[in-house]
C-alpha cells in the first residue's frame, strides 16, 4: 500500500489481500452508499462510467475505505471492474 491506496490495476487475490489486513471487518453496504457514492461519465467512452463508492465495516459503520470501479454498459450487458480500494 503506498499514500493510503492499493495499487492500481490488481487482481482481485491482491486487492483481497489489502482488504483483509485492514483492522476492520467489512459489512455489507446499506441503502445511503450509493447515495453517498461518487460517479460520473468517462468521456468520449458514452458507455462507461468512474465510481466512488463509500465502505462499511461491521463494528464502526462507514469507514476510511472507499471502493474504486469501472463500469461499462456494453451490449444490454453491465460489467464492474475493481480498480482498487482507497484509505481516505
Amino acid at each position: 500500500m503506498r499514500d493510503g491506496m492499493a495499487p492500481a490495476h490488481r487482481s482481485g487475490e491482491e486487492l483481497s489481500y489489502w482488504v483483509h489486513i485492514y483492522p476492520a471487518r467489512l459489512a455489507p453496504l446499506p441503502p445511503e452508499a450509493w447515495e453517498l457514492s461518487d460517479h460520473g461519465q468517462v468521456e468520449p467512452e458514452l458507455d462507461t462510467w468512474w465510481v466512488v463508492l463509500p465502505l462499511w465495516t461491521v463494528n464502526a459503520g462507514r469507514s476510511d475505505l472507499s471502493l474504486e470501479a469501472t463500469v461499462r454498459e456494453q451490449s444490454a450487458r453491465v460489467t464492474v471492474q475493481v480498480e482498487g480500494v482507497h484509505v481516505l
